[in-house]
C-alpha cells in the first residue's frame, strides 16, 4: 500500500466513527423528542401506553386508534402515519397537527410510535 493511502485510512475511519456517533445521538434526540410530543399531544387521546384509552377518550367517538393492536400495523408505512398526523383523519376527532408541530416533531413522534408501539417481526 502507498504510504499516502496508509495515512488516509485513520482518517477515513475515523469520520466513519464520527458519522456513527453523531447518527446514533441524533436517533437518540429523535426519540426523546418523539416521547415527549407523544406525551403532550397523543396520549390525552391515546394512552401513555397508546391502547386508545386516554383521559380523553371516553368523550370521544370514534374511539382514539389502539396502536398496541397488531392488526393497526399491518402494511402501515411512517409515510402513512406522518399524513394522518399532518392532516388528521376524517370522520374522527383526530386533528390535523400541521402548523402546530414542526415536520421534524412529526417525523420524531411516528418513530416514537414505530419503535414502541409496533410489533416485531419474528
Amino acid at each position: 500500500m502507498r504510504p499516502e493511502r496508509r495515512r488516509a485510512w485513520p482518517a477515513a475511519l475515523g469520520l466513519g466513527i464520527a458519522v456513527a456517533i453523531a447518527t446514533a445521538s441524533a436517533l437518540g434526540a429523535d426519540a426523546d423528542l418523539g416521547q415527549k410530543v407523544f406525551a403532550e399531544r397523543c396520549a390525552p387521546c391515546h394512552g401513555e401506553t397508546g391502547g386508545g384509552d386516554g383521559p380523553a377518550a371516553a368523550a370521544l367517538s370514534p374511539k382514539p386508534r389502539n396502536f398496541r393492536d397488531p392488526d393497526f400495523w399491518r402494511g402501515r408505512t411512517a409515510v402513512q402515519l406522518e399524513l394522518v398526523v399532518k392532516n388528521g383523519k376524517p370522520g374522527t376527532l383526530m386533528a390535523p397537527f400541521a402548523g402546530a408541530l414542526s415536520d421534524a416533531e412529526i417525523h420524531a413522534v411516528v418513530g416514537y410510535l414505530q419503535q414502541t408501539f409496533r410489533p416485531q417481526s419474528h
